[in-house]
């Protein structure tokens, strides 16, 4: 066990227990307590006779049958329904029962486990990257989507019901905890059973018809893991209030705060913030229609797509970086040593698509010709020149005369010719680079053609020909989803100043609000825990 899951234990422990050192069913020896809840408390245990460790829920005396004849029911149908789920990512629950005598009490058997709530995790590091946040909420989708087939809605989502453990090399391994105990199931055969005005959740996770005493589904989860999502990447939840109403009311009314507010470090992708926003929607319609759809849309994002910078090699030897905005057209650029894949590899260049200083190597070709010619007409005279000597010198002897006859008369040489002057490559079009910001950022650019010209902003805007010609000015629109088209005026030479956009106000009509039974002071507390089970 973990330094920290032994410090549990130990202070868990400090007091007494009745439980401790007993054996339920012949089964479990009970032999501390590791954590505390509303509901009752969590044992570390040894089952009989395989020698495993385990973690044994005992509900507290209050949910008992005395009170409530259909709390019987309801717990074996449930529970029965979470031992049902056996995904890698959801707590195994593999014994339920009810001890006999006088001061039985129901007790539920799973799989022991050592890490520590997401809850935990969040609070130590402040707040997630957006890769580490995708990797956590891929696996929560996994392991609720495999409960909603059952028609099990989870209904207390929530970073305390989430346990984080060491997987072999894996860090961040997810377990999903508490299906099942008292909760909400969608099949309308058990749904006299379920519906016993328990106000069941947690505010600060709790969707607006879940609040409203609405009926829920499995979009309810969806809203509980936006929620989820959103305070991993900031490190707050979207509504914190000083009291449980007014959280309640906001999740009701409010709409959600900018994510860059709360965390000024957020380092975001469009898509991920989308996804969360449209988690958080307040109309169950407008959200992702089930837990398949938010798992494909979250692979989509971290480490499926652009979030950082590039640089594109030019092939003569310039080193540029390039934005979000035209890092696609960079993949295409053909670089005179191959092309870079989205998956980061080179491949070959394609033919017909020379760069621009391959297009200009054969113009050099004719000057480099002349020059090699006026050192081979130079020796053709030199050579000349000796055969005309000894001609001379042969002339008053005949022999020399006659063995000199058959030597043909040297060949006069050629002038050497002139090398014409190589051609100039035509000179390359004015080029502007024009580095655009909007706040917030991710808005797309396009041109008064209605072209787009950059994804994203941040991003650089690439002006060529007239539109470079310095005092030009050049009409652009900002288009981004929830805020209202922007339009700017940018002039060549002058400083690009930040673009603000205007974000489209969303009216929410009030809805009444189902006012909570006051509490029980003498109740233990539901609000909140820090259980791992």
């Amino acid at each position: 066990m973990s330094e920290r899951s032994n410090t549990a234990v130990a202070r868990a422990s400090a007091a007494p227990d009745p439980l401790v050192g007993r054996v339920i069913q012949d089964r479990y020896t009970l032999s501390a307590v590791v954590a505390r809840g509303g509901m009752g408390k969590v044992y570390k245990a040894e089952q009989r006779p395989l020698n495993r460790v385990c973690a044994v829920k005992v509900l507290n005396p209050n949910y008992a049958g005395d009170q409530d004849p259909e709390f019987e029911k309801r717990f074996f149908l449930e529970a029965s329904i979470a031992a049902k789920l056996t995904h890698p990512n959801t707590v195994t629950v593999f014994d339920y029962g009810r001890t006999e005598g006088e001061d039985g009490f129901y007790f539920m058997a799973m799989e022991y486990l050592e890490g520590q709530t997401l809850q935990r995790a969040i609070r130590e590091a402040g707040f997630f990257t957006e890769e580490r946040a995708c990797h956590v909420a891929r696996q929560i989708c996994r392991a609720l989507r495999e409960a909603h087939g059952l028609g099990v809605i989870h209904r207390d989502l929530k970073p305390a019901n989430v346990f984080l453990v060491q997987h072999g090399d894996e860090s961040d391994f997810v377990k999903v905890l508490d299906f099942g105990l008292v909760k909400n199931v969608s099949d309308s055969k058990t749904e006299d059973l379920t519906q016993t005005g328990l106000f069941m959740g947690s505010p600060k996770y709790m969707a607006p018809e879940q609040i409203q005493g609405q009926r829920v589904d499995a979009r309810t989860d969806i809203y509980a893991l936006g929620v989820i999502l959103f305070e991993m990447l900031t490190g707050k939840v979207p509504f914190d209030r000083p009291n449980s109403v007014h959280i309640l009311m906001a999740h009701v009314n409010e709409a959600p705060p900018d994510m860059r507010v709360i965390n000024p470090n957020l380092a975001i992708s469009p898509e991920l913030e989308n996804l969360v926003l449209s988690c958080l929607a307040k109309n169950p319609d407008e959200r992702p229609e089930s837990m398949d759809a938010v798992l494909t849309a979250l692979k989509r994002t971290a480490g499926g797509a652009l979030t950082g910078t590039m640089a594109s090699y030019a092939g003569t030897g310039e080193l540029r970086t390039l934005s979000n905005s035209d890092a696609n057209a960079a993949l295409g650029t053909v670089t005179g040593v191959g092309r870079l894949s989205r998956t980061g590899s080179l491949q070959p260049p394609a033919f017909g698509e020379a760069s621009g200083a391959q297009q200009a190597a054969p113009v050099a070709a004719p000057a480099s010709i002349a020059t090699k010619a006026v050192p081979a007409a130079i020796g053709g005279l030199a050579f000349a020149g000796i055969i005309a000597f000894f001609a001379l010198r042969g002339a008053g002897n005949p022999e020399a005369s006659q063995a000199a006859a058959p030597v043909a008369p040297a060949p006069t040489a050629a002038a050497a010719p002139t090398p014409a002057p190589a051609p100039e490559a035509p000179k390359a079009p004015a080029q502007v680079v024009l580095d655009l910001k909007s706040n917030p950022t991710g808005a797309a650019v396009y041109d008064a053609t209605g072209t787009q010209r950059c994804g994203a902003t941040p991003c650089s805007l690439v002006l060529n020909g007239d539109e470079a010609a310095p005092g030009a000015v050049v009409k652009i629109k900002l288009r981004r989803e929830g805020y209202r088209e922007k339009e700017a005026l940018l002039v060549v030479g002058k400083p690009v100043e930040e673009i603000s956009l205007e974000k489209v106000p969303t009216v929410f009509a009030p809805a009444p609000v189902a006012r909570p039974r006051a509490a029980d002071p003498s109740a233990p507390s539901k609000d909140f825990k820090d259980d791992p089970y």
